[in-house]
């Protein structure tokens, strides 16, 4: 039995195919109005944040900047988010995501000369820089480093232009392109794992589907093209480099900017992608590496501000509650790639992804003046935010010599307690709050709160009395808490969930659906 203490209180307000919900999207612009916030990249822990401020004048150059965030608030660290710069970057060889190994957090970038960077953060204005030993090169881009948490392994992949830097789509020069594969501990080794071709204006499929690590493994998806021209992704394994990758999704449609991500509580994998640009996204499932990823649901937000809506993309996947979750965006349909994701209004939503059918809210409030992208959440002490940028609509201005914003929306997990100023204690008395969802399978929270800090015991019980659970056993703080109870163990029926603190005790049913 899986069981998870938090010291807040969530309240889902979710709606299941429909925006009819209590819960009101909130955001609002964050750090430096005056500065370019470009693809800002949240690190999955250590509370950081790295992001490229392209200089409006080219669009292209510009500084690597990382943060901090404070976890309590959301905000940054320092307000302006530039607390350490480890060189000067391209939008091609800025970092593309964070790396995790036994020692912790790190990102690899190249400098504008083409020279690759290891930096480790030491705080939200402090790194340790390694050149690494390998020539310069401004061809390369595209840098996704492993996150391999508590293993002393470092992995990247990137792509390797054959004449100039550029993506395949704007660069007319390139025809070539080469998927490298780097062990960053000899990294003159390198290995090529898949060269693709393209015909100008044509886009190449790893362009398409972007190489990513299945985060907390070493294994890595990206995109190629099958004998029906569709957009598909393969799997290569970084502990069998040599090995050639297999092929893991095989059906008609027509994937953009898929996304894998590994449940660990359940072993559940999943492949999310949009399809055939569209307001559509299929969830493929597998349970094993190697395996294909089959069609599990459909996914379509039902979006309310939007009369033609497009790519869904740009899935973030996290676990939060022992629960997996996606935000992503979508955007008017603007009839190519960069004018849809970067020249037209958007939303910002939220989704489950375990459960069907998946549970929606909308998360940004909606500026028809702006060009949303780029989500990436953010889990604080007790909250979850989406952070995401957001640029005006100029019609005939190149999207890069725009300013970007950076924003931040509220979720429907988050919940603000006031605490009383001279006893520090949440005022109110005890509660022992419905667990939702009820009916469940397999999980559901429980949300309760005491006045003062005391020893708690909270059980679940079946109709004949017996004891199926004993979630909590403990001293706690004041406050609000929550706690999920997985019950994959038990059969379904009718079960009693008991709250006892000090001289309070309280009794609520609850139901397990199988």
């Amino acid at each position: 039995m899986r069981v998870t203490i938090f010291i807040f209180i969530m309240v889902f307000t979710f709606s299941l195919s429909a925006v009819s919900q209590t819960f009101t999207p909130t955001d609002r612009r964050i750090g430096d109005t005056k500065v370019n916030y470009v693809n800002p990249e949240l690190s999955p822990s250590g509370n950081y944040m790295i992001w490229i401020e392209v200089d409006t004048s080219n669009g292209v150059t510009g500084p690597i900047w990382q943060c901090g965030i404070d976890p309590n608030t959301g905000d940054l660290i320092p307000a302006n988010g530039k607390g350490f710069s480890p060189f000067i970057s391209s939008i091609y060889g800025r970092p593309a995501d964070w790396g995790v190994d036994s020692l912790g957090l790190y990102y690899v970038g190249a400098t504008f000369a083409g020279q690759l960077k290891f930096v480790r953060p030491t705080s939200p204005t402090s790194a340790t820089v390694t050149t690494l030993s390998m020539a310069p090169d401004v061809r390369r881009r595209v840098f996704y480093p492993s996150q391999l948490p508590g293993v002393n392994k470092r992995f990247l992949t990137y792509i390797l232009n054959d004449n100039t830097i550029g993506f395949s789509s704007t660069s007319p020069q390139n025809k070539k392109f080469e998927l490298r594969f780097l062990n960053l501990d000899f990294p003159t080794q390198e290995i090529i794992i898949e060269t693709q071709t393209r015909i100008y204006p044509g886009t190449i499929p790893m362009d398409v589907i972007v190489p990513r690590w299945i985060k907390g493994s070493h294994y890595l998806t990206y995109g190629f093209k099958d004998g029906n021209g569709k957009a598909q992704a393969r799997e290569f394994n970084a502990m069998a480099p040599t090995n050639p990758p297999v092929v893991v999704t095989n059906d008609l449609a027509n994937k953009i900017d898929g996304y894998p991500v590994l449940n660990k509580i359940n072993g559940n994998q999943y492949f999310m992608s949009g399809i055939n640009a569209t307001d559509s996204a299929y969830f493929y499932k597998r349970t094993a590496y190697g395996e294909l990823f089959v069609k599990n649901e459909v996914v379509v937000p039902p979006t309310i501000h939007l009369e033609n809506p497009a790519f869904n993309q740009s899935h973030e996947p996290f676990m939060y509650l022992n629960q997996l979750y996606s935000t992503f965006q979508i955007n008017e349909n603007g009839g190519d790639f960069f004018e849809t994701t970067f020249n037209q209004p958007g939303e910002i939503w939220l989704t489950t992804i375990d459960n069907a059918p998946q549970t929606l809210s909308l998360l940004s409030e909606f500026d028809s003046t702006l060009s949303i992208s780029e989500p990436e959440p953010y889990i604080g002490n007790g909250k979850v935010w989406v952070f995401y940028t957001a640029v005006k609509i100029e019609a005939g201005k190149p999207y890069l010599k725009r300013q970007f914003q950076l924003r931040r929306c509220e979720t429907p997990m988050n919940f603000t307690a006031s605490l009383d100023a001279q006893t520090g204690q949440i005022p109110g008395n005890y509660q022992l709050a419905q667990n939702y969802p009820n009916p469940f399978n397999p999980g559901t929270c429980i949300h309760f709160t005491i006045p003062q800090h005391e020893h708690v015991c909270l059980t679940v019980g079946d109709i004949r009395g017996r004891e199926v659970g004993r979630l909590i056993d403990q001293d706690l703080a004041a406050g609000d808490h929550a706690v999920v109870f997985n019950a994959s163990g038990v059969p379904a029926g009718l079960y009693f969930y008991q709250l006892k603190a000090g001289n309070f005790i309280q009794t609520k049913k609850m139901v397990v659906i199988k």
